[in-house]
């Protein structure tokens, strides 16, 4: 069946001779057989070459393509619903910050079947299995285009076992280009830095408004168990490991998830949720009410209970307690290790966090014996819990994004950070008695005022290069008069173009030298005769392409992929 299928495959029209296929179909099974008045689930494997993606189901952006799976199902069959694999968000090298919403590496589609109660269950039952999608890499993007099979169900049914080891497979070799942004310092700094991060944050995890009042409960704990300070160390270290298992557990069971968390964080119900529950966190860290562990769970962290079993139980019940309010802080990370499938690797990545977090109790239980509670009120808490409560505010801006249309999110949420810093930088009441944190809030809300200025200035005063649109005249015309020809062909599905208009076309070096050129742009948005002839007579492969053609109507460059402006000048003083 793997053999048919693979040379049923239909090879894209929209690329070009000699460039491999994006996606390729390696696999389809049912997970049981058809059988009148049943349903099954047809599954359905590809992979994404390496060094490309492809649009998710839903891109962050309208004017990108979505990826869809279509199944001609066979007589008396219908089809259901379709679930698409968990989507990634990666960010191009020269995009700017620009998240994109894909699906790279290798993918699994599940499509639902159901056979009518009459469904002849003899016979060969072919159906036709077909993904639309639209591909880009770092530089380019291709035409939208399909790949698609015809499959028989029959024998599909019966090497379930097989397409599942070829997918597995797959999955194992294919990388995974996503990226936040904890990945991308596992990526560019290493392993050893990556993790050093998560400590970082794990410590920083002590400030959230769930966790810090409970240290004080913790001291009180550490001072009533009494020994030298080599015993309290050892507690302490029992303590810590109890937070330190109780989240990685947490871990490991999102690694063998099988992408179920994934494919939630894909529902805008949930996002929904998660964002309710920030804004009702935020609002408790800005005082509107407070959120408090209950009152039995606090007097059971609390109890003195001795030895080491018992610190390693206050740590477990620490890990439990503080739950509720660094969860949303690490959905990141669950996501992360979700990717990975690796369940060693969720347990470490979350022990490393517990330990962040566990720290610093082992300095605190040293001190138990002369310090029994921290401060829980004062200005300056009282500033944390506000910048934590902003903070929140901005994750909740940020889950409920792929909701809101034309990335509206992305654009505000500097303009967010901004206002944030100089309301806290001047404005709050909290932090002003004490003069070194009031020195420092304040260069906060000066450094936030700067870089509103700036980005509220920095729009709209910015010229850039104006094309008209091809010509195959005006591009005669331009060889009659002997002038030189730049013609950028484009898209509006095409990211690398979209990058290139924010920032090659705005360059004022390119801008000037672009004076001396006849400026054309040919759009490829549309698949029609015109656009296909235009492709075809210069052998364009992919967007965005640049044609600099020189003054004697010769073309000196054809490049393909995105273009910075350092290159595009260099570029364009090669043609006279």
């Amino acid at each position: 069946m793997f053999a048919a299928l693979v040379a049923a495959t239909a090879t894209p029209p929209a690329i070009a001779a000699g460039k491999p296929d994006v996606v390729t179909l390696v696999g389809a099974h049912l997970k049981a057989t058809l059988e009148p008045g049943k349903t099954s689930t047809l599954l359905v494997n590809a992979i994404v070459q390496q060094g490309w993606h492809i649009n998710s189901d839903h891109p962050l952006t309208p004017e990108y393509i979505p990826t869809r799976l279509e199944v001609v199902p066979p007589a008396g069959a219908a089809v259901g619903a379709i679930q698409y694999p968990p989507s990634q968000e990666t960010v191009l090298d020269f995009s700017g910050g620009e998240k994109l919403s894909v699906f790279s590496g290798a993918i699994e589609f599940a499509a639902e079947l159901k056979a009518s109660a009459d469904f002849d269950v003899t016979g060969a039952h072919p159906a036709t299995v077909t993904i639309k999608y639209q591909a880009c890499n770092n530089v380019q993007c291709l035409r939208p285009t399909s790949v698609t099979a015809t499959i028989d169900l029959t024998a599909t049914a019966e090497s379930a076992d097989s397409a599942g080891q070829v997918a597995t497979a797959a999955t194992s070799a294919a990388p995974d280009t996503h990226e936040s942004s904890i990945e991308r310092a596992f990526h560019a700094h290493g392993s050893f830095l990556g993790f050093l991060f998560v400590l970082l944050g794990g410590l920083a995890l002590n400030l959230t408004p769930c966790v810090y009042p409970l240290i004080g409960v913790t001291i009180a704990y550490f001072g009533n168990q009494g020994g030298g300070p080599r015993r309290l160390v050892v507690l302490a270290s029992f303590f810590v490991l109890g937070i330190a298992l109780m989240f990685s557990s947490v871990g490991v069971a999102i690694a063998l998830s099988g992408g179920l968390f994934g494919a939630a964080m894909q529902n805008p119900y949930v996002l929904a949720a998660i964002a309710t529950l920030m804004l009702a966190l935020a609002a408790s860290s800005f005082g509107v009410f407070t959120i408090q562990p209950p009152m039995w769970m606090a007097q059971w962290a609390g109890a003195a209970r001795p030895g080491y079993a018992g610190s390693f139980l206050m740590g477990l019940g620490m890990g439990i307690i503080a739950a509720p309010c660094i969860g949303p802080i690490v959905l990141g990370l669950l996501l992360m290790v979700e990717r990975s499938g690796s369940a060693l690797f969720g347990f470490a990545l979350f022990f490393t966090l517990a330990i962040g977090l566990g720290l610093p109790y082992i300095a605190l239980a040293l001190a138990a014996g002369s310090i029994r509670r921290l401060p829980r009120s004062g200005e300056w808490l009282a500033w944390v819990e506000q910048l934590f409560g902003f903070i929140l505010v901005g994750l909740a801006l940020y889950f409920i994004e792929p909701l809101v249309p034309n990335r509206l999110i992305s654009r505000l949420l500097p303009y967010y950070a901004a206002v944030v810093g100089i309301f806290l930088g001047f404005l709050s009441a909290a932090g002003r008695s004490w003069r070194p944190f009031f020195i420092l809030r304040s260069v906060l809300g000066a450094a936030s005022a700067i870089a509103i200025v700036v980005m509220l200035t920095s729009h709209g005063a910015v010229r850039a290069l104006d094309f008209t649109p091809f010509d195959t005249a005006a591009l005669e015309a331009a060889a009659a008069q002997r002038k030189p020809v730049l013609v950028d062909f484009s898209a509006d599905w095409c990211i690398p173009c979209r990058e290139m208009e924010h920032s090659t076309f705005v360059d004022p070096a390119v801008v000037r030298e672009g004076g001396r050129f006849i400026r054309m742009r040919a759009d490829l948005t549309k698949q029609d005769k015109r656009n296909e002839e235009l492709m075809a007579r210069f052998k364009i492969q992919g967007v965005p392409t640049t044609l600099l053609i020189d003054s004697s109507g010769h073309i000196r460059k054809q490049e393909v992929g995105y273009l910075g402006p350092r290159e595009m000048l260099d570029y364009m003083k090669q043609v006279d």
